[in-house]
């Protein structure tokens, strides 16, 4: 239902793809992401699950998936859908996972669906196969937002990200402040302020601590595929742990995660242009361990140093 826990499912469509390039795929997803899907041209149906709607509504949602009769059902939020539909394989209702990252965990599951079958390649590179979030028209759009802000290149510049879907894993705004100086100041680079409408605020803070026109803010002019349209042509994403953090990962941006109270194990990235930015919960006395993880927001004295020193490595 998560923008970001959408983002992390979109390897495993592609992975489907790359094998079985004739493929009709369905994707259920919930309202609120559905804007994740709807510009790739490799999904064939996106039906809308609204976990609020009435009884009668969720048996709806169940009659129009039992019109077809699927190849496979891979479930990756271990619902009750895969019993209820007609299918020749399914993923497991009980699972256990060799992996704790979640983007691995989800391509774990797809990759036990498919043990025996010679069509379809394990551990294989995904290269050559990216999804699509955006279209022409998201390209189009945005550059009109940024020449309406005076911006007229079309590449180069560095997207902060400063706001989250929980404001337990939003790094403080004075933190973010620091950095977007410093690197403003190292790089001469344009720096964009993304985000959804209610983090404007945040964008806000930033901006009237820097000399104006240091940066722009963007939140809530843009949607997902726009703003993933900025992020695909930046030379460095800065963001917490969010939906825009996975964008840059699955978009081969040079990026930096900010995490605190998340797990940078479960929700992190690994590659060459993806560098984690933590405190360290060791020397911390916040006593996370005690409190549920839910209702922890420390960031373990995580500086702005740290953040600037991993944005100017990933930088050259």
């Amino acid at each position: 239902s998560n923008f970001g826990d959408v983002i992390l499912t979109t390897p495993v469509i592609m992975r489907i793809v790359r094998q079985f390039p004739r493929a009709r795929i369905t994707v259920v997803v919930g309202p609120r992401a559905r804007g994740v899907l709807q510009r790739s041209p490799d999904i064939h149906k996106v039906v809308i699950y609204d976990k609020k709607a009435s009884l009668w509504g969720k048996i709806k949602l169940i009659l129009e998936l039992r019109k077809v009769k699927y190849d496979w059902v891979v479930d990756l939020r271990n619902t009750a859908i895969p019993f209820l539909v007609s299918r020749k394989k399914r993923t497991p209702l009980f699972r256990k996972f060799s992996k704790t990252n979640m983007r691995e965990r989800h391509l774990e599951m797809i990759e036990r669906l498919s043990k025996g079958d010679p069509r379809f390649g394990r551990g294989e590179k995904d290269a050559g196969f990216p999804y699509r979030f955006f279209n022409e028209a998201d390209e189009a759009f945005a550059f009109r937002i940024l020449r309406a802000r005076h911006i007229l290149e079309e590449k180069g510049w560095i997207v902060v990200a400063a706001g989250a879907a929980s404001e337990r894993k939003r790094w403080p705004t004075r933190n973010f402040e620091e950095v977007v100086r410093r690197l403003r100041e190292k790089t001469g680079k344009k720096i964009l302020l993304v985000g959804l409408p209610g983090e404007r605020a945040v964008a806000d803070r930033i901006a009237a601590s820097l000399p104006g026109g240091s940066v722009t803010i963007l939140c809530g002019d843009m949607t997902l595929p726009e703003t993933a349209v900025l992020i695909a042509r930046a030379s460095l994403l800065i963001s917490n742990d969010s939906a825009n953090m996975h964008l840059g990962f699955e978009l081969g941006t040079p990026t930096v995660g900010i995490f605190g109270p998340t797990d940078h194990e479960k929700y992190g990235h690994r590659g060459p242009k993806f560098r984690i930015a933590r405190g360290n919960p060791g020397q911390c006395s916040c006593a996370s361990r005690k409190i549920p993880p839910a209702e922890r927001d420390c960031f373990h004295g995580l500086k702005p140093e740290t953040v600037v020193g991993l944005a100017l490595e990933l930088l050259k």
